[in-house]
């Protein structure tokens, strides 16, 4: 028997499980995602996306209540999770949360070294790929010129900021699968990324998010050593960041005055986030579970008419903290910046900080950037209930599905 033969009769007769269910799942969602938010988009549509969306929506479920042993507890919670994240994707019409939410509670007994794994990977092919064409001319490279700044380049994606965004989380994502290892040689190399992709799409919101990278990882790394007690002070204190944060943003939102100097000089740096968002309080009110907000942002062809008429007809909530808020409702909110809390706080009194110190970098793009329940851009999210320290029990498993 050749040994193609042999792999598919091994491949046939593998047993369908969870962690294949999952990650199947995963990949198929990314893929489409991903293309989604490229130049790519025009050529394919939305439906495609939606049909995968409910698709992995149902084999996740299909993981959850059939695939994961569960006590009853654990299967109300779950479910109340569910039909909150129904709720909220019927009402603002956005259908992220109960993606993000499936794969949140679907990720029970997966590895989430293993999950970063595939993140890192399909998103660093993923992003060459569309940059190869982009640059090929097989798809469009958008160049953004705005009075005062460079051009800005996509590279196939269909904003520069977006661009940079995949750059920062990959950033992250490879950190953390390299944590042990990280020294002096991988700082240099993320701020020679940061400041490749600053010259490239000058996000400078996102090229301050990767430099922060490098001292919080650091400090992060000494928090774990014996007698470095200032560096442990700083670390176990990262899980506060998401809900300061997120505060901050919808205060500094609400009392946003375009008359007040300073409030006029942030709003400048932050390039408009806290305008918008304030406009975004005075179209809508604050509900409980979300509603339809209509947007027209600078992303894709689209966007690019928009920004070409000076803004004329330009609103975006960039923010993903008033995202939350405004499109998906208080609930949600708080749900969410809650899943920020338990990751950080149970990682912290494990004396693991490389996970806080990754959604320290990400609550801080979150007050300005608006990815923080895209897949492909956050995976972090998957901690809550994936298998992030050692367990036995999956050890075994994964050592049984090896001798199969």
């Amino acid at each position: 028997m050749s040994d193609l033969s042999l792999r598919m009769k091994q491949a046939w007769q593998t047993r369908l499980d969870g962690e294949i269910l999952y990650f199947f799942a995963f990949v198929l969602y990314f893929f489409f995602s991903f293309i989604r938010n490229t130049t790519f988009n025009p050529y394919i549509g939305a439906r495609p996306f939606n049909l995968v969306s409910y698709m992995v929506v149902g084999l996740l479920v299909i993981k959850i209540y059939i695939f994961d042993r569960q006590q009853l507890k654990s299967v109300f919670l779950t479910t109340i999770g569910l039909v909150i994240a129904v709720v909220s994707w019927r009402m603002s019409g956005s259908n992220l949360i109960i993606v993000m939410m499936a794969f949140i509670l679907g990720a029970r007994n997966i590895s989430f070294k293993k999950i970063i794994k595939w993140y890192f990977w399909l998103g660093t092919v993923m992003l060459f790929m569309v940059m190869f064409f982009s640059l090929t001319g097989v798809i469009q490279n958008m160049v953004f010129v705005a009075k005062g700044r460079v051009p800005r380049y996509a590279l196939g994606i269909i904003y520069p900021t977006d661009f940079a965004a995949h750059v920062l989380y990959l950033v992250l994502a490879h950190s953390y699968l390299n944590y042990k290892s990280l020294n002096v040689r991988y700082y240099i190399a993320y701020f020679i990324v940061a400041s490749i992709t600053m010259l490239v799409t000058n996000a400078r919101l996102s090229f301050i998010c990767l430099l922060l990278t490098i001292p919080v990882l650091w400090i992060a790394k000494h928090a774990e050593l014996e007698h470095r007690p200032v560096a442990k002070l700083v670390a176990s204190l990262y899980w506060t960041s998401t809900p300061l944060l997120a505060v901050i943003t919808f205060f500094a939102t609400y009392l946003f005055d375009n008359t007040n100097h300073i409030f006029y000089m942030i709003d400048h740096l932050l390039s408009g986030r806290l305008s918008y968002g304030n406009m975004s309080l005075w179209r809508y009110p604050i509900t409980f579970w979300g509603q339809k907000v209509i947007e027209h942002g600078h992303g894709g062809s689209a966007g690019m008419k928009v920004f070409n008429q000076h803004d004329a007809g330009y609103f975006y909530i960039d923010s993903s903290y008033m995202r939350l808020i405004m499109i998906y409702g208080l609930v949600v909110a708080v749900i969410m910046v809650g899943i920020f809390m338990a990751i950080s706080i149970r990682e912290t009194s494990a004396k693991r900080y490389v996970i806080p110190a990754i959604l320290f970098i990400v609550s801080i793009s979150c007050m300005v950037e608006q990815h923080l329940l895209e897949l492909t851009y956050n995976p972090f999210l998957l901690a809550l209930f994936a298998e992030v320290g050692t367990n036995k029990a999956l050890e075994e498993k994964t050592i049984e599905k090896q001798k199969l």
